[in-house]
């Protein structure tokens, strides 16, 4: 594929994809309200508690579909389409087993689920190992037929998978907020999501099925020896990944859940909802683009280029988190206290501590997307190990013996982040990857990492000193905040962006577009 078509296919890909999660994240803030209204917090914390706990089982997956994305790639740069449909055969064959796997896991786990809770769950009216079958049901369902998605994620066409599957969320959301009012219902709830994932696996079935009839022609094909090689190898940096990101990202709301309550997962909860919002727009314009770079890094472009575009990538990710980052810190408060009211504002520390770990989160996506893209997960094995475990013990330690409650949970995570990933990550992306030198690409993270964390600093200070929660002082120090963010990125840039290369900045990115 040449550069142009790489790039429309990327543009394509992010517009479509963060216009509709935008959409989306306005109809998850509505749903989640009529949620809390009805049913209450701790039903809102239950919830949050099953999404974690079926986060473990998806371990099975194994992280089956990044392998088998970056598999995908090079038959699709040379139209094999023997091969495409071979690999996607036996990616079918996988999930089966893996959808087997999480069902009598997750039937398994059904009779421990009281003692995960503080106080437990007689004060509530509603049958618990029910309500965890039907959030089960809807886990099982997703790896039938999902399988497909791959295949338009690999050749480009993601904004195809984006429709599908913004369009049935926001039905749903539509139909549950409708039945939440009529029934006041948590089964009810449970059992509508699990049908609207069944209704988008299958249409999405169907549109591939349309797009690429081969896949029907060549269903006995075998993978070649090569890509079953490439699997052979990297299953342990699947694995070992997969294990980490479960443990870093799911032990947050058990930890509350055990150690403090449901209403504390609910409290979190809120301000997740509103990260996870941000993070999934920013995720659909810079992950829109891994099937371009994996297009880019299976083609036979210079070493120079790719670094190249390696650096402008980074670019763009990093100001479009930390702008996003710092407007957070200065306006979530005001946001949720004019969506859920003052009671649900978390005061300096926490809202601190969630804002500093947004930024660190966010600022490293990018790096792992090249990892993805690149299917460099051989070299990552041990890597989500260490993080894991500095993460687990340091969270744990904090919730345990110190009062900090939520703080303490994402310190962990934050340790994990500085002290094994920024390096770790960007070695193997740079080493492996780009094969290029390290040491200026580091200055140049380590100098976004501090200067965010002043400004966010600064940022969450003035929202306490000056009753941030008001609405035009939120918008105020928001703007301030902002424009203070993106002078200090930009002087960062001009001292530590790598001399070799030519200089990018968002001035000459949009002098481009204009041109």
């Amino acid at each position: 594929m040449n550069k142009l078509s790489r790039t429309k296919a990327a543009t394509i890909n992010s517009s479509v994809a963060s216009t509709a999660q935008l959409l989306q994240l306005i109809m998850q803030f509505i749903s989640r309200s009529v949620f809390i209204n009805v049913l209450g917090a701790e039903f809102l914390g239950l919830n949050g508690l099953f999404l974690n706990l079926l986060g473990y089982l998806n371990f099975a997956e194994l992280g089956l579909g990044a392998a088998i994305t970056f598999s995908l790639f090079d038959p699709l740069v040379n139209d094999d389409k023997r091969q495409i449909a071979a690999i996607m055969n036996l990616f079918k064959k996988w999930y089966r087993y893996i959808a087997l796997f999480v069902l009598f896991g997750g039937m398994i786990l059904t009779p421990f689920l009281p003692h995960l809770i503080n106080g437990g769950v007689g004060h509530l009216d509603i049958n618990v190992y029910i309500a965890f079958l039907l959030a089960l049901s809807n886990t099982v369902i997703s790896y039938l037929l999902t399988y497909k998605r791959t295949l338009l994620l690999a050749d480009q066409k993601g904004y195809i998978n984006t429709l599908n599957t913004v369009g049935y969320n926001i039905a749903g959301q539509l139909l549950q907020i409708a039945t939440l009012y009529m029934f006041k219902n948590f089964y009810l709830f449970l059992v509508i999501q699990a049908t609207i994932m069944f209704m988008s696996n299958y249409h999405v079935s169907r549109v591939v099925d349309k797009l690429y009839p081969y896949l029907q022609e060549y269903h006995q094909e075998k993978v070649s020896s090569k890509v079953i090689g490439y699997m052979k190898k990297n299953i342990s940096g699947m694995l070992s990944a997969k294990m980490g990101g479960i443990i870093v990202n799911g032990t947050d709301n058990l930890l509350l859940s055990y150690y403090i309550g449901l209403t504390s997962v609910a409290m979190f909860a809120n301000y997740t909802m509103i990260i996870t919002g941000l993070t999934q727009v920013m995720g659909q314009l810079i992950s829109a683009v891994t099937s371009s770079i994996g297009n880019l890094g299976a083609s036979k472009e210079s070493m120079k280029k790719k670094e190249e575009v390696f650096y402008k990538y980074f670019y763009i990710s990093s100001l479009l988190s930390i702008l996003v980052a710092v407007g957070f810190s200065a306006f979530s408060s005001t946001f949720v206290t004019l969506w859920l009211g003052n009671k649900m504002v978390y005061s300096f520390m926490p809202l601190l501590i969630i804002s500093l770990n947004f930024v660190f989160q966010s600022l490293r996506q990018s790096i792992v997307n090249y990892t993805n893209a690149y299917g460099l997960y051989w070299y990552a094995r041990w890597k989500p190990i260490f993080e894991s475990l500095v993460n687990l013990i340091v969270s744990w330690t904090l919730v345990k013996y110190t009062d900090l409650g939520i703080s303490g949970v994402l310190i962990g995570t934050i340790t994990s982040n500085l002290l094994v990933n920024v390096v770790w990550e960007s070695w193997i992306v740079l080493r492996y990857g780009l094969k290029t030198k390290i040491r200026q690409f580091l200055f140049l993270y380590l100098s976004y990492i501090i200067s965010s964390a002043v400004v966010i600093f600064m940022t969450v200070y003035a929202v306490q000193v000056f009753s941030g929660q008001n609405f035009f002082t939120g918008v105020l120090i928001a703007l301030i905040a902002e424009t203070i963010a993106f002078i200090v990125f930009w002087v960062m840039n001009k001292i530590f962006y790598p001399k070799y290369l030519q200089m990018f900045s968002i001035f000459s990115m949009l002098q481009h577009f204009k041109s």
